[in-house]
């Protein structure tokens, strides 16, 4: 009995402070693959980002390595910017896909965010990279399906 209580007084921190982040990463047709990670720690907008950039086994990502510049939130939006030097040379699909990977994944984390705003190297953009429209924020209900369908 007391091993047993014991075993539960080391456990429950464990289970009471872990959480369960989903990422997705995409297969050969480009179709999301949705994976459940574990973490512990507080910077987790970090931790997304770094995930995103390492796809598992069997998936893609179109994310780059050393992307995210600083963050922050403003009431019910999240504020992201990138560092413009890991965006060089990503090509329409890419881009595409890294704005439908990244959104979907910090919707499905945040569910406090209604919307994403993106800067670049710490200001204003009109585009991205060369394709994705980037001057207004992306909002919730229509950046939360994969693909763009509308709504959850």
């Amino acid at each position: 009995m007391r091993k047993q209580i014991l075993i539960f007084m080391v456990l429950l921190p464990v289970v009471l402070f872990c959480r369960n982040y989903t990422i997705f990463y995409l297969d050969e047709n480009l179709l999301p693959v949705s994976v459940s990670l574990n973490y512990e720690k507080e910077d987790v907008l970090n931790f997304i980002f770094e995930k995103l950039s390492d796809p598992v086994p069997g998936t893609m990502s179109f994310v780059p390595k050393n992307l995210l510049r600083a963050y922050f939130f403003v009431e019910k939006a999240l504020v992201i910017d990138l560092r413009s030097s890991a965006l060089l040379g990503i090509d329409f699909q890419q881009e595409r896909y890294f704005v439908h990977q990244l959104l979907r994944t910090i919707f499905e984390n945040f569910k406090a965010i209604d919307s994403v705003y993106i800067t670049v190297d710490g200001k204003r953009k009109d585009r991205l990279v060369n394709y994705v429209d980037i001057r207004y924020g992306f909002p919730r209900q229509i950046w939360s399906s994969w693909p763009i369908e509308g709504g959850s």
